[in-house]
């Protein structure tokens, strides 16, 4: 079969479409994976009078219980991606991930309920890695960052449909509290809430065969053989480390502010998700269409000669973060917070897609899955795993205070975003060569592939 991909004019009308649906449905994954990531974020007041946990406890909840997984997990997912179906690798997490979801809805003890959020985390590790390598596989060099940039949207549009969905679920489960379901027996509003998020995403799952699976290719240069990926990135330490570590902090940044603002809004102004929860989904359809136009500057800016366009962009949104959070914690009336919290929102949240964008320029194909995935490690295990309870121990220990949230999430983000603008500029002096030597490789490299085939021995 030729490697040669159908010229436009000679496509059927699937042909062309092909490619988005695989983004729309990819993107749907996405939505379904931060819904059943961030539901349990508005329910901790009832968990908590339900179970008894501390904010500590629900922290680790919220922070290690998903965190630890979904970053161990990573990796072998990673590996998986590179060598067999995508396509697989991604139902097999869908319906890994659901069946975890209902089963944090049917806990009765902190340590099943820390299990089945566990379970969540590994099943979700399997979604990105493969999901980044199917897009830069399918789409040609010019438009990948558009595909990415529609994918990137997940996190902002799943968490926008989590507090409307999610909000209303939520709603129809309290009128519904005590429900009795077959086998289960009766549940209670947040566990009857669990589950109903968590059934259709077995469903869904199938879509992942609606779409073919793309030939592998390579947009850079191809691994030097019998190097694995922490060789070829140890090549460029300085690099590498930077990126890490500068993306780090700057999700501790934002999986503060995801984790905690729900129940900020809850104990400073006294709303109830029911009351907040439409705010909030406008707030993230605003972000996640911003996204796209992040990608539109970034893309005029990468034509221009900008090859360090994707992180260099992001430097300049986290220079003006920190000031934008400390006037947010200080408002007191919840309206005007509301409007800074989604300037805050719209600036610093969505940072994977530099991750994802930045991988895909700078790896060889056989390894952006396993690359995707130490990212996702360093980022998720930092963030998802150390921010929430970095928060929760300031409230508890230093301030020793609940209604000292604010303090807290000020805190925590202004320190954390100065820190990764400062990391990331650093990193800006290794990157832009090492994207313009990858060029200059991979331009040699199909130079000699086109040679060969002009002039076959």
């Amino acid at each position: 079969m030729s490697g040669k991909p159908i010229p436009p004019l000679h496509q059927s009308w699937w042909q062309r479409v092909e490619p988005w649906w695989m983004v729309g449905v990819l993107l749907l994954f996405y939505v379904i994976s931060i819904l059943d990531r961030l539901v349990i974020n508005m329910l901790v007041i009832p968990i908590q009078k339900d179970l008894g946990l501390t904010d500590f406890q629900i922290s680790l909840l919220l922070g290690p219980a998903f965190a630890i997984c979904f970053g161990l997990c990573g990796y072998p997912l990673g590996w998986m991606t590179d060598r067999f179906s995508r396509r697989g690798v991604i139902f097999g997490g869908i319906v890994f991930w659901s069946a975890a979801t209902i089963m944090t809805g049917l806990s009765k003890t902190f340590p099943f309920l820390f299990a089945s959020r566990m379970g969540v985390g590994a099943g979700e590790a399997a979604l990105q890695p493969a999901a980044y390598s199917l897009i830069a596989d399918k789409f040609p060099k010019e438009r990948m960052t558009t595909a990415l940039s529609i994918f990137g949207m997940g996190p902002k549009v799943g968490t926008a449909f989590a507090f409307a969905v999610g909000g209303w679920v939520i709603a129809y489960s309290a009128s519904h509290d005590g429900m009795v379901l077959p086998i289960v027996g009766e549940l209670t509003s947040w566990r009857l809430a669990m589950v109903l998020i968590g059934v259709p995403g077995i469903l869904l799952a199938l879509l992942a065969f609606t779409f073919k699976e793309p030939a592998r290719k390579n947009h850079v240069k191809p691994a030097t053989d019998g190097v694995n990926v922490f060789k070829y990135m140890g090549q460029n330490k300085p690099l590498f480390i930077s990126l890490l570590l500068g993306f780090a902090m700057a999700a501790v940044a934002a999986a503060s502010l995801v984790s905690w603002v729900p129940t900020y809004i809850t104990r400073e102004f006294g709303w109830t998700p029911k009351e907040y929860a439409p705010i909030m989904g406008i707030i993230n359809v605003i972000s996640a269409s911003s996204i796209l136009f992040k990608g539109v500057i970034i893309d005029w800016l990468y034509k221009r000669g900008v090859r360090d366009a994707h992180v260099r962009f992001y430097t300049w949104l986290l220079a003006i973060t920190p000031p934008l959070a400390i006037v947010s914690f200080s408002m007191s009336n919840p309206y005007w917070f509301m409007a800074m919290y989604a300037v805050v929102d719209v600036v610093l949240v969505s940072f994977l897609l530099y991750i994802a964008a930045t991988i895909q320029l700078l790896m060889p194909n056989n390894m952006r899955g396993q690359t995707t995935a130490i990212f996702m490690f360093v980022t998720a295990t930092v963030a998802a795993g150390l921010a929430p309870t970095i928060v929760a121990s300031f409230t508890d220990f230093v301030f020793g205070d609940q209604q000292a949230l604010g303090k807290s999430l000020m805190i925590v983000t202004t320190s954390a975003s100065i820190v990764a603008f400062f990391v990331l500029r650093y990193s800006l002096r290794h990157l832009r060569p090492a994207l313009e030597q990858q060029e200059r490789d991979n331009d040699a490299h199909n130079k000699k592939i086109a040679d060969a085939q002009a002039n076959p021995a």
